[in-house]
């Protein structure tokens, strides 16, 4: 059913509109570009003193090129088809209606259906135990990627290699947009319909899983493990054996960041329009977002005894939110187990686009904590 309130497309989604704005953002963007040489190879003008002459200038043309994907609000589109991950992508048709309960049972513009997910490094040949699994919900503001190996290979490969996980579920997730495409909960019900897979089609333990996101996959990741923390019981879902948040969206309202009220704008890449275009898409219809513990973690904090790892980067605009947030879980409930780790002069999520901006290093060392504290948890 279609929600007659959802926003609607900008015009500039509209040919030929869309094909004259491009040609125009990237003239500017070549325009620009002797500008961003200057100050990417002259320290002194660098955004960032530890950053390097690559890091500055690919910054700059990431936030451009978000940039101008936001004026236009065409959100990536998703196929159920293998494509080139062959056999190792997986359809799953959602479970019984029972399981998707309370808050994703509430809006009649989102209802369970069939999601698809990618294997990494492959798909099991055989059910059950095989150490650790992880459920990777991705980022991208709830309007862009599908977890396949050209958007998520470098996460993927790296935690494989360093030793995160044995094997990756890399959830597809329905993506938000405009025109009323896919509201929450939809999203919310296609992560569960994941963790249900993993453990009642292939059978492996639920101290085997992990859980984990990054930007809006780490809100996604959050919103899970809420739901397994109020419904779980009654709905027969074990717990995970830990949840692993990289520069998680913690309050998707905030989306109007600029150099008087936050010092990391200059240092980040993520421009004000992207923001605004997923946070409104993804929330069509929720009554009162900012009080809603299932779309804004920061404000509504939970009692968990599930381990949290949470990373965020400290030249990132969401430093300070994630901050709060992290306080906010420790404080509501002594038993709440979370470990902080601040990222020094990374930008948002190096842990999906490291290898897009120069962060491979950083990304891996961040890697490297998380696979020891999913040992611990152990």
């Amino acid at each position: 059913m279609a929600n007659p309130t959802a926003p609607r497309h900008p015009i500039l989604s509209y040919q030929p509109l869309r094909l004259v704005f491009q040609l125009a953002y990237v003239g500017s963007i070549f325009a620009r570009l002797p500008v961003w040489l200057a100050i990417s190879f002259v320290p002194p003008l660098r955004p960032h003193p530890k950053w390097n002459a690559k890091q500055t200038l690919l910054a700059r043309v990431a936030h451009a090129l978000v940039d101008m994907k936001s004026y236009i609000g065409i959100s990536d589109p998703i196929t159920l088809e293998p494509g080139a991950e062959g056999d190792r992508f997986q359809v799953i048709k959602p479970f019984s209606p029972g399981f998707y309960t309370g808050p994703l049972s509430a809006s009649p513009n989102a209802k369970p259906a069939p999601v698809g997910g990618t294997w990494c490094p492959k798909r099991p040949r055989t059910s059950g135990p095989a150490g650790i699994t992880m459920l990777y919900l991705h980022g991208g503001a709830f309007i862009q990627g599908d977890g396949r190996d050209e958007y998520c290979g470098f996460p993927n490969k790296t935690m494989i290699k360093l030793g995160v996980a044995d094997a990756i579920f890399s959830l597809q997730y329905r993506l938000s947009g405009y025109g009323g495409q896919n509201p929450f909960p939809a999203a919310l019900q296609d992560a569960l319909t994941g963790y249900l897979y993993l453990l009642r089609t292939e059978n492996i333990p639920a101290d085997q899983i992990v859980i984990c996101g990054d930007s809006a996959g780490a809100n996604l990741a959050i919103a899970l493990l809420r739901y397994l923390v109020e419904y779980g019981s009654s709905l027969d879902i074990p717990m995970p054996r830990c949840v692993t948040l990289f520069s998680p969206w913690v309050n998707m309202l905030q989306f109007d960041f600029s150099s008087s009220n936050s010092k990391q704008w200059s240092t980040d890449f993520l421009p004000n329009g992207f923001l605004k275009w997923g946070a409104e898409t993804y929330t069509s219809g929720v009554v009162n977002p900012e009080k809603d513990g299932y779309v804004t973690p920061l404000g509504n904090p939970f009692a968990t005894t599930v381990p949290m790892f949470v990373n965020v980067g400290t030249a990132e605009i969401f430093v300070e939110a994630i901050r709060e947030w992290v306080g906010e879980m420790k404080k509501v409930d002594q038993r709440n187990r979370v470990e902080f780790k601040e990222e020094e002069a990374a930008p948002h999520d190096t842990f999906l686009v490291a290898d897009k901006l120069g962060f491979e290093e950083s990304a891996e060392d961040v890697l490297r904590a998380t696979a020891e504290f999913v040992q611990r948890c152990g």
